[in-house]
């Protein structure tokens, strides 16, 4: 039984993160002036590398909660 599903989670945000890229790309193709690139510095550049971090990890915790699961079942099993 899956107490726990951080795969879905990660999915949308790496789904949502492709996106934000796709139309900030079709953006800059019409507004590209200071202001632009202001924004892009001080909104955008830095969520890339955070969202890579932040997929990273919630591939570790998964993985720690699914051993957690098995661990659990298998104790519960020897108690039967």
């Amino acid at each position: 039984m899956r107490i726990c599903d951080l795969v879905t989670g990660m999915g949308q945000l790496k789904r949502g993160a492709a996106q934000l890229k796709d139309r900030w790309m079709e953006t800059k193709m019409s507004w590209s002036d200071e202001t632009s690139r202001k924004f892009e510095k001080e909104h955008l550049s830095h969520l890339a590398p955070q969202i890579t971090l932040t997929v990273a990890t919630i591939h570790r915790l998964a993985d720690l909660l699914e051993k957690a699961e098995r661990d659990c079942e298998e104790e519960a099993d020897e108690l039967l």
